[in-house]
Parts: C-alpha cells; sequence; structure tokens
C-alpha cells in the first residue's frame, strides 16, 4: 500500500510539472496583414502575414490572435510545401484557440477586440472576384466561384481544445470530386471528419456544395459533421447552400453528435432535403435556444422541391429546447421533418412555416415525436397547416402533444397513415376529443401574418411577418419589446391550462400552481394568473395558487403533488 502511495505522489508531481511546462511554452501568436516588421508572430509590429503561417508553427497552448481583415488559407510564404490551390485550409490542432475581431495596427489600440466593428474573415475566394449573389441556390452556378477553396475550414481529427472564436467564414465552394464523404463534395464552410472543435462566434456564410445528379457528396454548405460532436455556441449560419446531394444548406450531420447553443439559421437552401439543417444515420444533435429563420428547400433539375425548410431529421433522437422556427419553407415539412426517429421538442415556437403539401410545421413519417409547452401558429399547408402525418417513406408515426397550442385557422393536423396521436391539455382550433383539450382563441399578444408582397394575386412571393405570441393576462403578459411587464384587457384561456401534474417550472407568481399552455408555459416569461381582481401585493403562506386567499384550491393543488418526485 505505502509503494502504490509513493507512486501515485511521484506520479502527481510529474502530472503538475508537465503541465507547468506546457503552460510556461505556451504563447500569444499575432497575424496581422499590416505588420511591417520581422512577420514572426511575436507581437503586433512584427505579427505574421498571413493566419496560415501561424497555425502551421503553433503548438498546444498557444493563442492566436488575429486582426480584422481578409485572410485566405491558400496565402503563406514561410512553409516549405506546395501550394494545393483549392485544397488549401485552414486546418484547426487540438489545445490551439484561434479568436479574431482584434483591431490591429490600423487601430490606436491593436488589442481593442469586437468582432462586429473589426471583422476578421476567413475565405476561400481565392482570387478575390467573388460576385455576391441574392438568391443562396445561385451561388453553385456562379462561375467567379471556380476556384474557391473547396472548405475553408477544417476540424477533423481534434477535440474540444481547438477553439475557433469570432471569425466570418465565407466563400467555401465544395464542388469538386473523389470520394462522396471528403472536404471536395461537403462542407464548403467548415468539414468535420471525427473532430469536436468549439466554435464560437463565428457567421458561416455564402458557402456551398455541390454534387452532380445521382451522385453522393454535395451536402453541408454551411459546415458538414461525419462522426463529429462540435459544440456551437453563438455562431450564425445565412445563405449557404448545399445542392443535389442529401443536403443541409447550413449544416449536415451524419453519426455526429453536436450541441448547438444560440445559434441562428437564416436563408440557406437545399435542393434535396434540410434547408438550414438535416440529420442521418444515428445523429443525435442538441438545440438549446436556437433560430431556424427563412430556410427552404428549392427546386432544381434533379427533380422535385424537398422537404423539411427548416430542418430534417433521420434514424436519430433529437433533442430541441426553446428553439424557434419561422417563415421557412418546404414540399413537406415547411419548419421541420421527422424521419425514422425521435425527436423532443420543448417550450419551442413554430411560426409562419409553409409547405406545398403535407405538415405546414412538421412533418411525420416512421417517428416519435413529443412537442411539451409548444406553440404552433401561422403555419399553412394543403393537408395539416400544423402537424403532417404520412408513411410514404416508413411506417406510422407516434405523436405526444402536451401543453401546447395549435391554431393556424383550421385543418391543423393531417393523419394519412393511421399514426397513433396523442394529444392532451393542448388549444386546438377545430378540437380534439378527450385528453383536456380545449378550443377557444388564445389570445396572442400580437400575431404574425402574411405579406402579400404587393401581389395579392401571387402567393409564392408572399413573406412572414412575426409577431408576439405571449399570452394575454389582466395580471401581467412579459413585453420583450419593451423589457417590462404589461397589463391587458382580456387574459388568455391557455393560462393555468396545461397539465396538472407538470411541474410549473419558473412561471412567475402568480402563477395559479398550474403551469400554462404554449412555448412560455414553465419559463420566466409565463403570463400570470388573473383571478378576477387585482395581483396580490404580498405573498401569503399556503397560498399556492396566488389568489390572495388559502382555501381547498391550495390544498387541491398540495394534494396533486403529494410525495411528488418533481
Amino acid at each position: 500500500m505505502r509503494q502504490r502511495t509513493i507512486l501515485t505522489t511521484i506520479l502527481t508531481v510529474f502530472a503538475c510539472v508537465f503541465a507547468m511546462a506546457v503552460c510556461t511554452n505556451a504563447k500569444t501568436i499575432y497575424v496581422d496583414a499590416d505588420a511591417p516588421g520581422a512577420n514572426d508572430g511575436s507581437s503586433w509590429a512584427d505579427a505574421y502575414k498571413y493566419l496560415q503561417d501561424a497555425l502551421m508553427f503553433a503548438t498546444g497552448g498557444d493563442e492566436i490572435r488575429v486582426a480584422q481583415g481578409v485572410y485566405r488559407p491558400d496565402e503563406f510564404v514561410l512553409s516549405k510545401r506546395p501550394n494545393l490551390g483549392r485544397e488549401e485550409t485552414f486546418h484547426l490542432k487540438n489545445g490551439v484557440t484561434l479568436k479574431g475581431g482584434y483591431a490591429g495596427l490600423s487601430e490606436p489600440d491593436p488589442n481593442a477586440r469586437n468582432i462586429e466593428l473589426y471583422e476578421t474573415i476567413l475565405s476561400g475566394d481565392r482570387d478575390g472576384n467573388d460576385i455576391h449573389v441574392n438568391d443562396p441556390a445561385d451561388l453553385l452556378d456562379e462561375p467567379t466561384r471556380n476556384e474557391n477553396s473547396y472548405s475553408v475550414v477544417i476540424g477533423s481529427e481534434t477535440d474540444e481544445t481547438s477553439i475557433l472564436d469570432g471569425f466570418i467564414i465565407t466563400a467555401g465552394n465544395a464542388n469538386g470530386v473523389g470520394d462522396w464523404l471528403s472536404p471536395r463534395w461537403n462542407g464548403g464552410g467548415m468539414y468535420n471528419n471525427q473532430g469536436s472543435p468549439t466554435v464560437t462566434n463565428c457567421i458561416f456564410r455564402d458557402n456551398s456544395a455541390y454534387t452532380v445528379c445521382d451522385e453522393e457528396g454535395g451536402n453541408g454548405g454551411g459546415m458538414f459533421n461525419l462522426y463529429s460532436n462540435p459544440r456551437l455556441i453563438n455562431c450564425t449560419f445565412t445563405d449557404n447552400s448545399a445542392q443535389n446531394g442529401s443536403g443541409g444548406g447550413g449544416m449536415y450531420n451524419q453519426y455526429s453528435n453536436p450541441t448547438l447553443t444560440d445559434c441562428t439559421f437564416s436563408r440557406n437552401s437545399a435542393s434535396f432535403s434540410g434547408g438550414g439543417m438535416y440529420n442521418c444515420d444515428d445523429s443525435n444533435p442538441t438545440l438549446t435556444n436556437c433560430t431556424f429563420r427563412d430556410n427552404c428547400t428549392q427546386k432544381t433539375s434533379c427533380g422535385h422541391r424537398g422537404d423539411g425548410g427548416g430542418m430534417v431529421n433521420g434514424h436519430g433522437n433529437v433533442r430541441l429546447t426553446n428553439c424557434l422556427f419561422s417563415g421557412n419553407y418546404a414540399r413537406n415539412g415547411g419548419g421541420l421533418v421527422n424521419g425514422r426517429g425521435s425527436i423532443r421538442l420543448t417550450n419551442c415556437a413554430f411560426r409562419g412555416n409553409r409547405a406545398e403539401l403535407q405538415g405546414g410545421a412538421l412533418y411525420n413519417w416512421g417517428s416519435s415525436p413529443t412537442l411539451t409547452n409548444c406553440t404552433v401558429a401561422g403555419n399553412s399547408a394543403t393537408n395539416g397547416n400544423a402537424l403532417g402525418c404520412d408513411h410514404t417513406w416508413g411506417g406510422p408515426s407516434t405523436l405526444q402533444v402536451i401543453n401546447c397550442i395549435l391554431w393556424n385557422g383550421g385543418n391543423e393536423i393531417f393523419n394519412g397513415d393511421s399514426s397513433n396521436i396523442d394529444i392532451t391539455y393542448s388549444d386546438i382550433k377545430g378540437g380534439w376529443p378527450t385528453g383536456g383539450n380545449i378550443d377557444l382563441d388564445p389570445c396572442f399578444a400580437s400575431p404574425g401574418y402574411w405579406d402579400p408582397n404587393r401581389t395579392t394575386e401571387d402567393p409564392n412571393d408572399d413573406f412572414w411577418v412575426d409577431g408576439d405570441y405571449h399570452l394575454k393576462s389582466q395580471a401581467g403578459r412579459w413585453n420583450p419589446n419593451e423589457g417590462r411587464w404589461t397589463i391587458d384587457e382580456v387574459t388568455s384561456p391557455c393560462i393555468d391550462a396545461g397539465d396538472p401534474m407538470a411541474p410549473i417550472m419558473r412561471e412567475p407568481f402568480p402563477n395559479g400552481g398550474r403551469i400554462n399552455m404554449g412555448a412560455y408555459g414553465g419559463t420566466a416569461e409565463a403570463s400570470k394568473s388573473y383571478f378576477g381582481k387585482p395581483v396580490c401585493e404580498t405573498i401569503v403562506a399556503g397560498d399556492i395558487n396566488g389568489d390572495c386567499a388559502v382555501d381547498f384550491k391550495d390544498f387541491v393543488l398540495m394534494a396533486l403533488h403529494w410525495l411528488g418526485g418533481r
């Protein structure tokens, strides 16, 4: 035992010494295209001119600070190797942090950092001649992009210590030939194969992936993940495109489990499926506080318009919390498609999504989705403005809808394959039998609407103007535009109408002791309960529902949850 203790002590001391050595050798490397000095990266004055040179010489523990400007992966002078042209890429390294958004030598304080003011751009536009296109689907036909890098950034074989922070990644064009899983055909913005980098405060825009009809590849215009688990925080994917492959204009995940927090997908397109994101083959992404807005699938010469304007999930377990799908468009599943997998949506909202055929908000086949405290409003489709179920490609689905609001003008649910649909404690336009459901105007604060865009005769150019879907209350409704509580003249019937056994979570007092329906139920922005009189100014012990009295109603609430586990 004593020998084992001595050995453990020796190993611990050795580990500490090794860690101190690594920290001691770690250095800050500077990159600035305007640096006039020795160009060895030791200071702003002596910074490397090219980011590729800094990456080549960086080792674990180093931090690379990059000044504002445009940096291209095929630009380097210090490496004694041939230039690979379109295959050149910024390949991330374990233990190395890349931070953009620094002022650099062109400003009084070179160390000042503001990623919006001092844009630091990683560009695949090798000739600097790209012409802007208004529709991301047109990226692939633009001849000025023919010489662009296949993938601007690669994070393959990295772990979470590989950090990319504060960059704009643009103009990648993965339209080559070769292995269908290679970066030549996938991941114009970023390509990850068995990589799990940390990406924060980055924008992926105007990237594309393309393959010819009936070939594999052409996936993940903005980012492609294969056997990868990247972590993304506060990132934006906009105007990216994937054509003729499986899809994923913004992001494509295969056998991957990315984690996304506070991320936005807007105006991305795919010719097959998943304008914003495509998840397949046991991919299990987790998304929190993310937005999918104005993404779509496009018609191409390869065939019909694809499905899942915002997202497609297949063969995986997907978790979405507090996410918004707004203004997305597809053939089926304007907002989202679930196929042969399970998906759990909690406190999510689907607003103003459109489908040509089925499922304006969600389309399901052979899947097991669960919607809890979600608001589905203002969506449209030929069949099922809110939900559509069909087993064209798989068996029937099993849906659970709890504490939700489905209010899309009627035609809420289309069940074309005898799917098992269980709806409880929800507000459904047109009604739904049993389960504690209601059919009453939810009294949204300010519902969104479709703008005809000055052509009432042509619905194809209409666009969605989003609204405020907090529930009106005479006791108080959160007003996000003004950042305060607002008193309304009416109170929504969806307040205190959710599952009486569900925890009220973070709902503010008075909360009636019962969770609200809809996307804000159980959150700090849940509308307050109204009992026909002013809200109590003081909290009374035992007053569980907040009606200023301790009575039998409070006892009922307490009894319902007696010895409960939540």
